[in-house]
């Protein structure tokens, strides 16, 4: 199943995860929302409530890894865009 939100957002919020042999590794908290959205219609154009948001916390390299995937997907996406111009 597929959904959609309307806006995503990644902060440092305090979550950590206890590292082996001590310390801990601050997370990354990323937040897909509907938030700013405005009213929402379902494709037969009747109001529908904002879906509930969905939060993950990431360790660093995995956002790192999700921040250049979305880097890369962005650009393609650009130049896809351009081409049906």
């Amino acid at each position: 199943m597929t959904e959609y939100r309307w806006q995503a957002l990644a902060r440092l919020d305090g979550m950590s995860a206890s590292r082996v042999g001590g310390g801990s590794l601050r997370l990354v908290t990323v937040c897909l929302s509907d938030d700013g959205a405005g009213e929402l219609s379902d494709e037969h154009g009747r109001r529908v409530a904002p879906a509930p948001p969905v939060v993950t916390h990431l360790r660093p390299s995995e956002a790192r890894e999700l921040a250049f995937c979305l880097l890369e997907l962005a650009a393609l996406a650009e130049q896809r865009s351009e081409l049906t111009r």
